[in-house]
């Protein structure tokens, strides 16, 4: 995985973490406090000035680091949090400014931390006695949604549902409607009450969902091939208005990319140069 902070601050993760601060001219392993050698590494995000990466450590806990992105001068955040008991843990990391959101999924929400002043912080994620793993988008500071797989681990019923919070993620309102089983593996947000969340159709078809009106309906905004294995692997927003999504089929990736916020989808042409 790669992320650019800027033209020359930029980083390859996943397991082991390399930084470069010359455009990808030259790149070398940063040392982080308290962690193994060399670190495994599982998120990593940039904004407002500052890096922050995600590791699992050897004693199966989440820990978090940050650093000025110019600069590998990491320091270890006190937080901690249970990778999980399940086969598949994962962690997700979301930034919007200085502020941010932690989510550790092992099947089911295990725990998460917030980012607030600075300082990462004990966060209790929405949906974690749902049964089930949850996804993270954010438009500004205050405004989060998560979309939640509920009943997957427990006795059910199976339903997926969003959540959403105006408040920066202390309290969340379940929407009413209820989304597709097959949907919500990925989610952007452009603004506030709208969300594109990723999946399949009953026919196998893979798509977009979106919803504008804070989780009220859901209408179909891109649909691509038939049943043929392909899936949505990001999705993200770079502002309001533009987006873009990744999807991939046997080893093959195709973006997409909206620029009225999510209503419609285009897949972009590369010429050879």
């Amino acid at each position: 995985m790669v992320r650019f902070a800027d033209v020359n601050d930029g980083w390859v993760f996943d397991p082991e973490l390399w930084a470069t601060h010359d455009g990808g001219a030259h790149w070398q392993r940063p040392t982080l406090p308290g962690a193994a050698s060399p670190p495994f590494v599982v998120a990593l995000e940039a904004a407002a000035g500052v890096v922050h990466a995600v590791l699992f450590d050897a004693s199966a806990k989440v820990r978090i680091e940050s650093s000025p992105v110019g600069a590998d001068s990491w320091d270890l955040s006190p937080v901690t949090i249970p990778v999980g008991a399940g086969p598949v843990p994962s962690a997700q990391l979301v930034l919007q400014g200085s502020t941010g959101w932690l989510t550790e999924v092992d099947r089911t929400v295990i725990g998460g931390a917030r980012l607030a002043h600075g300082h990462w912080l004990t966060w209790q994620p929405p949906c974690a006695s749902a049964g089930g793993s949850a996804v993270l988008a954010a438009s500004t500071p205050t405004s989060l949604v998560a979309v939640c797989h509920e009943g997957t681990w427990t006795s059910g019923p199976e339903t997926v549902h969003a959540y959403f919070s105006s408040n920066g993620g202390a309290s969340f309102r379940r929407a009413a409607r209820e989304l597709p089983q097959a949907f919500g593996g990925v989610v952007g947000s452009p603004r506030p009450g709208a969300v594109i969340a990723g999946g399949y159709a009953d026919d196998g078809t893979d798509g977009l969902l979106a919803t504008y009106d804070g989780g009220t309906s859901w209408t179909t905004v891109y649909r691509g091939a038939p049943a043929n294995g392909t899936t949505e692997a990001e999705l993200g927003f770079t502002s309001a208005a533009q987006g873009v999504v990744i999807e991939t089929h046997t080893g093959v990736g195709t973006l997409l990319m909206t620029f009225d916020g999510g209503h419609q989808w285009q897949p972009v042409r590369f010429q050879p140069t």
